[in-house]
């Protein structure tokens, strides 16, 4: 006989009341009593209604909110994309999807955007956290009325989430680094642009880069870092402006966005053959990659990162099954000349 709510109640020693709010994760459960009843349903086989429950949320939806990061960042229309994707798939299931896209990438749009959703009784939250305490604290608050926290692309410490979706971060830094010793096997020296500095992701991919070139390839040196760029007109100035105060640049390394300009940067100054890579398959990279500009790219799946969040959610939220992980990496490839059309 498959398992009932009145049985696991029965087994539990405790109401049905009881178990529903488990079995669904609302609050007003002690602790021990939650794990024993989970342990209990778990034990009994318990299996979700999925045609009852979908047929009672039609009425009253669950609502899910995504923050997407820049809605003028081709990177995060393609999150956009799996994001509606996975939306269209389970709309029957009774989940509705709220998206907000921010104008820009600044601290108090992100807090519009995440007011602006809790504001519509949203039960779950996906996002690509900026990392501010004020942003920290707002994400707390929700946490602490239940509402499940879901990143993506890039993450943030202390705040109470189901998972991260997204790039091994140091791990994509150490391959960028690895790549450029390769590229400089007499060693010489790399010229690091990044993004805003409250993007976390950016900062690990120093990180992995950083350390790996420290391990590995000593000869290899920084000889300068261009931070808070976010746009291509910013990185052309400041990347020409640095090629021509360096003594001497023998590579150029771009964590985030502005690879369009730094590309153009390093094809105007014409010193000479700097080794270029960045990360993602967009539009400009494409091109300067066919130009012979960028040796290497690193991709990461930005489709994967808008559609898996949701899905993970539909399985929390109907099948009451938790991520397999906290961390969830998306696919890492090297692209080249030879593979960027594939």
């Amino acid at each position: 006989m498959a398992a009932t709510i009145r049985s696991i109640a029965a087994a539990a020693n405790v109401s049905r009341g009881t178990v529903d709010k488990v079995l669904n994760d609302r609050p007003g459960v002690s602790r021990e009593v939650r794990e024993r009843v989970q342990k209990i349903a778990a034990e009994m086989g318990y299996k979700p209604n999925l045609a009852g429950k979908s047929l009672a949320l039609q009425k009253k939806p669950l609502r899910i909110g995504v923050i997407i990061l820049d809605k003028n960042d081709p990177f995060f229309q393609d999150v956009y994309a799996g994001v509606k994707k996975a939306a269209q798939e389970l709309k029957g299931f009774g989940m509705v999807v709220e998206c907000c896209v921010m104008d820009h990438v600044s601290v108090p749009e992100q807090l519009r955007c995440i007011r602006e959703l809790y504001s519509k009784n949203i039960v779950a939250l996906v996002l690509s956290p900026l990392d501010e305490a004020v942003i920290r604290t707002e994400l707390n608050q929700l946490a602490a009325e239940n509402i499940k926290i879901v990143t993506c692309n890039t993450d943030i410490a202390g705040v109470e989430r189901l998972c991260f979706i997204g790039q091994d971060l140091k791990k994509s830094g150490r391959v960028a680094g690895d790549l450029i010793g390769k590229l400089l096997p007499d060693g010489g020296n790399v010229l690091i642009i990044t993004g805003p500095e409250k993007i976390n992701a950016l900062q690990e991919r120093i990180a992995g880069f950083e350390e790996i070139i420290a391990g590995k390839y000593p000869e290899i040196k920084v000889a300068a870092i261009l931070k808070n760029i976010n746009d291509n007109a910013t990185s052309y100035r400041q990347t020409r402006e640095a090629l021509q105060r360096l003594d001497s640049c023998n590579a150029v390394y771009i964590t985030g966005r502005g690879i369009g300009g730094a590309g153009k940067a390093v094809r105007d100054i014409g010193a000479g053959r700097i080794k270029f890579v960045c990360f993602d398959k967009i539009p400009e990279t494409v091109e300067l990659i066919k130009m012979g500009i960028v040796d290497f790219t690193i991709t990461q799946e930005p489709f994967m990162q808008g559609y898996l969040p949701l899905k993970i959610l539909f399985d929390y939220l109907f099948l009451d099954k938790l991520p397999a992980k906290k961390q969830i990496y998306t696919r890492l490839e090297i692209r080249t000349k030879e593979n960027i059309a594939d």
